[in-house]
Formats: C-alpha cells, sequence, structure tokens
C-alpha cells in the first residue's frame, strides 16, 4: 500500500478542546482531554497494522491527507458520533470509525470530515466510501487541490479514466502532483480507441511538463498495453529516472524485452538492476519469474529464497512465490510457501485452496481432498469445491465428489445454486449432458429464479440442440432483469447462428452492445449477426476489433478466429484468413468451431 497513513489525532483533539462542556458530561470531556496526549501514538499503531492487513488497490501517495483545516464547532450528537470513531480506532473497528466519519461528514458538509471519511476509506480499501467521500468533499470544497486530486484517483480506480484527465491538468496547473502513472497502469482494460487518445494526450503531456516522469513511464505503459512494444520500449529506454523511479523503469524495459522474445537481455538487466537495488521485491520477483520461464529452476528458487529471507512476514510475497513455483512445475517448493502462508492471519483459506491444488498437481487426490475441505465459506469457497470436484472426478471418484457437495450445499445454503453450477458445469465438460441438466433441473427447482442457473441451463440446451429451453431459459432472465447484457448477447448469438431471426437476433445484440460496448464477446456477436445478414464490411470492422480484445491465450479467440476467418474468406481474403487461424491454432489446436470452420471452408473451396 502507497503511503496512506491516517492522522486523526490533531483534528480531533482541536475540536474537542473548542467544544462547550455543556455537550457532554464533566468525565468525558475530561477523559477525551486526557486521551489525546495518548491517542496519537494508538494511532500510529493502528496505521502500522493497516498497512500489514488490508489488501488496497494502488491508490496515489498523494490519497494521504493531513488536513490543515481549524478547528470545527459541532453539535453534541456530532461529537457522540466522532469520539466512538476514534474508540472504534483504537479498537482497530476502521469499519465503525469510517461509517461515522462518512455519515457526519455528510450530516455536517465539512470538509475536514469528509477529508479524514476519505483518508480512512483509502486505508481499508473500501472504494465504494471512498468514492462516496471523495465525491463530498470536492463539492463541499472544490478549489483544494487534494479533493480534485482524491475525486479522480477514485474515478480511475473505478475505470473512468477519460474523466479524471481534466482533474488531474487542473492539479499539475496548481503546483501539485498528478498520479498520471496511476491512470495509465488502470488503462490496461480500455478499448483501443480510448487508450489511442490517451497516448495523444500522455505525448501532449510530455512536452508540457518535460520532467515528470510519471507521465514519461505512464506513456510507456500505455504504448506497451497497445501492442507497440517497439515503441514502448524506446520510450522506456529514453526515461532518465533516479530512485525508486528508476527500479520502475527497468523492470518496465525487462518486461519489453521478454515480450519481444530478448529474454537474455531482459536477465542481464535485471541482473545489473538488483546489483543497484537488492532490495527491490518486485524487480527480484520479475528476475525469478524470468529464470523460471527460461528454465532455471535452480536460480529462480535461489531468488526466491532471498525474497522471502528479506521479507519473511508478508504473506502477500509468500502467495505470489508459491503460485510461481506451482505454476512452472515446482510443487514441492510452492507446498512449502503455502504451508508457511497458512499461518498467517486470514490467509488460511487462500492457503489450504493451492495446497490442495498442489496436492492435485502431485497426482495426490487424498491429500489434496484434505486441504480442499479446510477451506471456510468465503472467498476461494467456491473455487474450492470446484478444484476439488475437477480433481475427484479425474481420479473416478465421483460419489465421494457428489457427497462433498451435497454435504457442502446442506451445511452453507447460501452457496448452493453456484456448487450446483460447479457440478453442472463439470458434467459439461465431461459430455455428460443428460446427467448436467438432471443436475440443473434439481437446482432450478429449489431455486427457480436464479439467473446464474438460469444461464447455465440455457448454454447446456445449446449443446444439447434444445433451443427451445434454451430460448425460455433467457427469457425469463432478460423478463426479470432487461439490462442483462450476457442473456441478451447469448439469445441474439444463438439466433443469429442457428436460426435465420436475423432481425430478432440484431435487436438483442444491439441492446446488449449498448449495455457492454467494449466487451469482446458482445462485439463478436455484433460481427456475426452482420455477416448473417450480408453486410461483409461492417461485420469484418466488428470481428476485427473484437479479435484485438482478447488475448491470444484467451479461452475465447478461437471462436472469434473462426468468424472472422470467414468473414475474411467468403470477402477473397483467404491468404489473410488463414494466418488468423493459423495464429489461433498454435493456442487453441483442439477449438472445435475453428476446426470445423476451416474444414469447412477449406473443401467447399476444393
Amino acid at each position: 500500500m502507497a503511503d496512506q497513513t491516517v492522522s486523526l489525532t490533531p483534528l480531533f483533539c482541536g475540536w474537542t478542546k473548542k467544544l462547550s462542556v455543556r455537550a457532554v458530561s464533566a468525565l468525558t470531556v475530561m477523559a477525551l482531554l486526557g486521551g489525546c496526549s495518548t491517542l496519537e501514538s494508538h494511532m500510529s499503531q493502528l496505521a502500522a497494522a493497516s498497512k500489514t492487513d488490508a489488501k488496497a488497490a494502488p491508490v496515489a501517495k498523494s490519497a494521504t491527507v493531513q488536513s490543515e483545516l481549524p478547528p470545527a464547532d459541532f453539535e453534541p450528537d456530532t461529537l457522540y458520533d466522532l469520539l466512538v470513531a476514534e474508540m472504534a480506532a483504537y479498537e482497530q473497528r476502521l469499519d465503525l470509525t469510517l461509517g461515522n466519519y462518512l455519515q457526519q461528514a455528510h450530516k455536517t458538509q465539512d470538509p475536514g470530515l469528509a477529508e479524514r471519511a476519505y483518508s480512512v476509506a483509502s486505508v481499508v480499501n473500501s472504494r465504494q466510501a471512498a468514492g462516496d467521500a471523495a465525491r463530498l468533499w470536492l463539492q463541499v470544497d472544490a478549489g483544494n487541490p487534494n479533493a480534485i486530486r482524491a475525486n479522480a484517483v477514485e474515478q480511475v480506480l473505478n475505470g473512468d479514466v477519460e474523466s479524471a484527465i481534466p482533474a488531474f491538468v487542473k492539479v499539475k496547473e496548481q503546483g501539485g502532483e498528478a498520479p498520471f502513472l496511476l491512470l495509465a497502469v488502470q488503462s490496461a482494460r480500455v478499448s483501443e480507441e480510448i487508450r489511442d487518445s490517451l497516448i495523444n494526450q500522455f505525448r501532449g503531456f510530455e512536452k508540457r511538463w518535460p520532467d515528470d516522469i510519471t507521465v514519461q513511464i505512464g506513456l510507456a505503459i500505455l504504448l506497451q498495453q497497445q501492442g507497440d512494444l517497439d515503441a514502448a520500449l524506446e520510450q522506456a529506454s529514453s526515461i532518465k529516472a533516479e530512485g525508486g523511479q528508476e527500479a520502475t523503469v527497468t523492470r518496465i524495459r525487462a518486461q519489453l524485452l521478454d515480450e519481444l522474445e530478448r529474454p537474455q537481455q531482459a536477465l542481464s538487466l535485471l541482473r545489473s538492476g538488483l546489483e543497484t537495488f537488492p532490495n527491490d521485491p518486485r524487480m527480484r520477483l520479475l528476475f525469478g519469474r524470468l529464470l523460471v520461464k527460461s528454465g532455471d529452476l535452480t536460480g529462480a528458487q535461489r531468488e526466491f529464497e532471498i525474497l522471502v529471507a528479506q521479507q519473511p512476514h508478508n504473506p502477500d510475497l509468500l502467495a505470489s512465490v508459491g503460485l510461481i513455483a506451482m505454476e512452472n512445475g515446482m510443487p514441492g517448493q510452492a507446498g512449502f510457501y503455502f504451508h508457511r502462508l497458512s499461518k498467517f492471519k486470514g490467509r488460511a483459506d487462500e492457503a489450504h485452496y493451492n495446497l490442495g491444488r498442489v496436492a492435485q498437481q502431485m497426482d495426490d487426490w487424498k491429500e489434496g481432498r484434505k486441504h480442499l475441505l479446510k477451506v471456510k465459506p468465503g472467498g476461494y469457497f467456491v473455487a474450492s469445491y470446484a478444484a476439488l470436484t475437477r480433481m475427484l472426478s479425474d481420479h473416478e471418484q465421483w460419489s465421494v465428489a457428489r457427497q462433498d457437495l451435497e454435504k457442502a450445499r446442506a451445511a452453507h445454503p447460501e452457496f448452493a445454486p453456484r456448487l450446483y453450477m460447479v457440478e453442472g458445469e463439470i458434467l459439461q465438460e465431461q459430455r455428460s449432458y443428460d446427467q448436467a441438466a438432471h443436475v440443473y433441473d434439481k437446482a432450478l427447482a429449489l431455486y427457480p429464479d436464479d439467473a446464474n442457473l438460469l444461464y447455465s441451463r440455457a448454454m447446456l440446451a445449446e449443446r444439447m440442440d434444445d433451443l427451445g429451453r434454451l430460448e425460455s431459459d433467457l427469457r425469463k432472465i432478460i423478463q426479470k432483469d432487461p439490462e442483462n447484457a450476457a442473456a441478451l448477447n447469448a439469445l441474439g448469438y444463438t439466433l443469429a447462428d442457428r436460426t435465420k431471426r436475423y432481425s430478432e437476433a440484431r435487436e438483442l445484440i444491439d441492446k446488449a452492445y449498448q449495455l457492454r460496448s467494449d466487451d469482446p464477446s458482445i462485439i463478436d456477436s455484433m460481427g456475426w449477426v452482420e455477416f448473417r445478414l450480408g453486410n461483409y464490411p461492417e461485420a469484418e470492422q466488428y470481428l476485427r476489433r473484437a479479435y484485438s480484445l482478447f488475448k491470444e491465450d484467451d479461452a475465447g479467440i478461437a471462436e472469434v478466429a473462426a468468424h472472422l476467418g470467414e468473414v475474411l474468406w467468403v470477402q477473397g481474403k483467404q491468404d489473410e484468413a488463414r494466418a488468423v487461424w493459423n495464429k489461433a491454432l498454435e493456442y487453441q489446436s483442439d477449438d472445435e468451431i475453428l476446426k470445423s470452420t476451416i474444414e469447412r471452408l477449406q473443401a467447399a473451396d476444393e
């Protein structure tokens, strides 16, 4: 987490010393004034604990705020809520602290309270509350550059990078620091058109503020995201950075060299960088990852051991190193790191989930089951039962898998619909469609309005050529939620692909597109329905865009490649179609839609 220490004490003690004694009892005032001498040390301890325990999204350093506002007069009820907030902070109940500060900030419209609410929300990584507090802070203190920056940061973290740019520019014009680097990093999922615009704007910022290294680094990151790796490397290599920023530039250059398939140069750069920055964990982690990729597992293990020795109490590091080891065929080392991770407060479920996967990698389903069943309800619960069911299925232990699922559904009914989906999806993977249909029917008898179950059964119905069932389930979802883009798209695409109801399909897909115009699956559907309508140039435009938004190893890229190739083929662009197909086959050679499309068109052309 960036520097986000919340210094609540000075402002709060100033308020209490200015308030009339009639507001509270004499005993309470004595307790408050006496506590002010020690409260600051308690808050320092609290902030330190927050840095260790909270997992925050990257927020610019400027999110830290130290108020210069004068003490304010408040009503007794407000003072009481602030007192409760302070005592809650002392007890490390930051949820209550945040709630009280945010409530009183809205009630009093006080800039200082809005600022404090934003600080606490940032520390606990409550982005919804942080956005609320930042908007209020800007509303009541519109000229404050800290408020302008805070609101813009929340826009960026919420994915609205374009709206944040004018605010960042205003902060810079007022002499402040704008987190352009954060903006660039958060632009990874925007469309190519938006990123093109951002690149042009960053080039302008670079000329306007030539000494702002964050703009220069941000431009390199944007070029990397856009796939212009040579330009990104040229940009990164031109940056004259120092200290921590030099380390950031070194990491970016190494990543680019690796993406450009120049691994030895990347490794050489990182070796040199680690001589200058031996305690930079991200650089050493990248170095270890690239050593694994190059086949030097002994060297990678040495780097991981250095990392863990440097930061033995960093659970995030243990998790990262464990995942890298597991993903690269080093289950023994991975198990060592995850066992250590299990000792940290709040990380046991994550550790047991991954220890289960490690055991599966070592072909020990009994050990894997032991760990996966230890995962408690929470963020890893459903994923653990998915891994457990798949592992038991692979070892022909379906009866055990079903017993485990039934027990989990009975003990934790709030997870039951999702656990039914786990069972149904794995049966589909095994092409046991009738059994999967039975599971979904049973689940929907208990949860008839569950949209996820309805959608899953609809997708199964498509595989079973039961288009009536598919349409019925998807229309039930749409009836209850007319803006369910996934259901609109699925029904529209099926009508376009499997029937001649093209106009109806176009209407459904267009609604989905209006809701999620950057979703590559929906863009693919737009292209496919245009193709079915005979609008080849429009179809090609949509499909090229959809294809560009998928990564090479994304699951959906094979189907989009099949569609794009077919559109190119019928327009006489056979060589380009083959190039698209061959590229997709490198990553998904077993995709049935892709293979059948290639065979059908090539056979027709002979």
